[in-house]
């Protein structure tokens, strides 16, 4: 075949490939896609602007939705934020799950690395967005209710993860314990840093503190 021939053959199929229509998305992709907008929006302002200022409209206006499309799958402010809270203790728990399963069993520093990862998480924006909700969750008797069994959910997943993590590290009888005073302690840490302003801190005091944690821990 000569390379004119070649060239208009080729040229041929990509136009063809061209026209072909995308398939259509299914009335359930489409749903769950504006959903999913509706429900980054809302952990996008919550993490920025707080409780109080997370309005549906700001939320519409952030996903590029309709405030009518929101009235349908979120008909209250409470549902929407609900939503969002599922998600944001979703994401928190499939990180944390994650990165133990891809730890090797055989670690000699996993102990640390747990503590590591279980950090990461409580300094993370995340857990600032949570630290939030509960502040206004103290005022908002609605709002603390939709966060009191997403709390318990997340905590029990945690746990059920950690021993992952760990893998062949023995652990002493009184684990559970030791575990609920580290978490205690990172999670008055976390907070301290989460509203201290970063031009204010100091050095990072993690390193010196995990040697503490590991101790309570495991010895």
């Amino acid at each position: 075949m000569a390379d004119t021939e070649r060239a208009l053959c080729f040229a041929a199929i990509v136009g063809t490939a061209e026209r072909t229509p995308k398939p259509r998305r299914t009335q359930e992709e489409r749903r769950a896609e504006t959903r999913g907008k509706l429900l980054d929006a809302t952990i996008e302002s919550l993490h920025e602007v707080g409780y109080a200022a997370t309005t549906t409209r700001r939320v519409t206006e952030r996903a590029g939705v309709s405030q009518g499309a929101q009235t349908h799958y979120f008909p209250y402010r409470v549902d929407l934020v609900g939503a969002a809270v599922e998600r944001l203790a979703e994401r928190r728990i499939a990180t944390l799950t994650e990165q133990a399963a891809a730890l090797p069993q055989t670690d000699p520093e996993r102990a640390r690395v747990l503590l590591d990862l279980l950090w990461n998480d409580y300094s993370g924006e995340l857990f600032t967005t949570f630290v939030k909700l509960w502040i206004a969750a103290a005022d908002d008797a609605e709002l603390y209710e939709r966060l009191v069994p997403l709390e318990r959910t997340m905590a029990r997943e945690i746990a059920r993860a950690i021993p992952e993590v760990l893998g062949e590290t023995p652990a002493p009888p009184d684990f559970p314990a030791r575990l609920a005073t580290v978490l205690a302690a990172m999670r008055g840490l976390a907070l301290t840093q989460a509203y201290e302003p970063r031009s204010r801190r100091g050095a990072d005091p993690w390193p010196t503190i995990r040697p503490f944690l590991e101790q309570i821990l495991l010895d």
